[in-house]
């Protein structure tokens, strides 16, 4: 063991000093855990017989590595990468895949994109000051003094070095893995909601919100799964803040091999809601895409539990996939229940001589918080009986499922559903409880993304509605024009009336000028989002802020 040099009068423990000096001097630490020899950088900055520990043990929960740590040597051992010619003394501070988001000492990854390849980036993250760059071709000029390296899979590259540099905060944590096509993100909240219900210290990454140990809020990140640095940066927090569980929605995407942000996470548990069809401009087939997503049933840890539903049209495929030590259970199987549907659509859970009241307005989201609850009872052992009240107070889930009191007699849901699965549960079931008056939708797709949904979901949307306003989502450089043809193509317009505003404000707007008493107001596919992707620009929106702005106008007209 090195000796202590200097006095350091802190409120930490001499074993705690200790094992900071092992780590930091020689290496690793008395339990085993790796660490690079960080004695160089150490003497380079700081007298030869004096080392000032204050940066690294400032309060005891301070974590016992520090993210700029890492010399290039240890990362590529890490991935196997064995360079006897890298210097042992190159510190790396950041990790990249945007040259603009290079500083001095990082590495930089190039990506090949959809609309670019990174590799045309190379000198600009080079000027940046990365110090290492990996790409699956070598550039044909090198500049002196950099590292070059070449490998097939740059993402999944990145990903493993992403969790070698926050020195696999995974690993520290239970992770529950939570894919699907339709309701990832209500499914997440709510297993957020009860294991948080039960004092137990929980993190959540999903589409909508996030909480590393400090609090909900909403999710910085552009994608339901970040990026492997920002995933794992947020993962070394939650096990920095003290949290023992995470929550992570899982995208086809994240789980593909050909993204690869989840490469190196093991699950506790894996759950899947259901599974029809989606991003087939990605996946390039439905196989394909379910493919993706068993990636995360492959990936569950030995013990792990499988958690899923009947309802889910690829539950065999799953199944499939499923190691002999890992558990499989099937909400059916586990489960007896039914939806009862009571007065003004409200919903109740009848399931062991019992009925419980539910602020649930769709019988899909019964599915998921009962999936939740399944989940947490054979994780945890605790009692369903302890779980299932707290069905009746549940936090709604932003742009999900939301419904707007008011003084119109009008019934308002705000909702994110923009695939033909969701629209035929949020649809026949809108139908399904209306007492009187007509449905109005107000609606779009995404540009540039999956074109095979448009048609059957207007179809299934003028097969219940009255009114249809077809109006912006996200058209990007597609426009709303082929959009629009598609969403048309296969309505019955003898019996839904369909009307195109580009404007979605002024869809809105138009939408409230129709109804009247006891009409069903559905406003789709925007939910939470902050933003509207146009043909020129992306512009700020929040759809529930807009339509509450839309409503109070129209409450304060005088009655005719």
């Amino acid at each position: 063991m090195v000796a202590l040099t200097t006095t350091v009068d802190l409120n930490v423990t001499d074993e705690v000093l200790l094992i900071y000096c092992y780590r930091y001097t020689m290496g690793t630490d008395p339990m085993g855990c790796k660490f690079q020899c960080f004695h160089t950088y150490l003497r380079k900055e700081h007298s030869k017989n004096t080392i000032n520990w204050l940066p690294f043990v400032a309060h005891p929960k301070q974590p016992c590595y520090h993210t700029c740590m890492n010399t290039l040597c240890r990362l590529l051992a890490e991935v196997g990468i064995n360079d006897p010619f890298c210097p042992s003394d190159i510190i790396i501070s950041s990790l990249c895949y945007n040259s603009k988001d290079c500083k001095p000492n990082s590495m930089f990854f190039a990506f090949e994109g959809i609309h670019t390849k990174g590799s045309l980036y190379i000198e600009e993250a080079l000027d940046n000051g990365a110090v290492c760059i990996l790409s699956s071709t070598l550039p044909e000029h090198q500049r002196e003094g950099i590292r070059y390296y070449q490998c097939n899979h740059p993402r999944s590259m990145f990903a493993h070095l992403c969790a070698a540099f926050y020195d696999y905060p995974a690993k520290e944590l239970k992770i529950l893995g939570v894919t699907g096509t339709d309701g990832k993100s209500t499914t997440c909240d709510y297993l957020y909601q009860i294991l948080s219900s039960q004092q137990i210290k929980t993190g959540l990454l999903g589409t909508v919100s996030m909480d590393d140990g400090i609090g909900k809020r909403l999710s910085p990140y552009r994608q339901s799964t970040p990026e492997a640095d920002q995933l794992h940066a947020f993962l070394r927090r939650c096990v920095d803040n003290g949290l023992t569980h995470v929550v992570l929605e899982c995208t086809s995407h994240a789980l593909s091999k050909a993204y690869d942000r989840l490469a190196t996470i093991e699950y506790d548990l894996a759950l899947v809601t259901t599974v029809t069809s989606e991003h087939q401009e990605f996946h390039g087939s439905i196989s394909s895409y379910v493919d993706a997503k068993c990636n995360l049933v492959r990936s569950l840890k030995q013990g792990g539990i499988f958690v899923s539903t009947l309802k889910n049209p690829h539950l065999s495929t799953f199944l499939s996939c499923l190691r002999e030590d890992c558990a499989s259970i099937i909400l059916e199987n586990e489960f007896s229940y039914a939806v009862r549907v009571q007065n003004h659509g409200e919903i109740a859970i009848d399931t062991e001589n019992e009925l419980y009241p539910t602020d649930l307005l769709l019988p899909c989201l019964v599915s998921n918080a009962l999936l939740a609850i399944l989940s947490i009872v054979k994780m945890t052992g605790i009692e369903r009986t302890r779980l299932l009240p707290i069905l009746s107070s549940f936090s709604p889930v932003q742009g999900r499922m939301i419904s707007l009191k008011n003084s119109l007699g009008y019934r308002i849901i705000i909702d994110f559903a923009h695939t033909a699965d969701a629209y035929e549960k949020l649809f026949s079931f809108m139908h399904e409880t209306k007492q009187k008056g007509c449905i109005i939708a107000v609606f779009g797709c995404a540009g540039e993304r999956d074109t095979s949904k448009r048609a059957p979901m207007g179809k299934i949307a003028s097969s219940y509605a009255d009114y249809i306003i077809l109006t912006e989502e996200d058209p990007r450089q597609e426009g709303n024009t082929s959009i629009f043809k598609d969403l048309r193509s296969q309505m019955d317009e003898k019996s839904c009336m369909v009307e195109e505003i580009e404007d979605r404000r002024e869809a809105l707007i138009r939408a409230f000028s129709l109804a009247q008493k006891g009409d069903t107001l559905l406003f789709l596919g925007k939910g939470h989002e902050t933003f509207i992707d146009g043909k020129e620009e992306k512009r700020p929106w929040n759809e529930e802020a807009e339509i509450r702005t839309i409503l109070e106008v129209e409450e304060k007209k005088p009655l005719c």
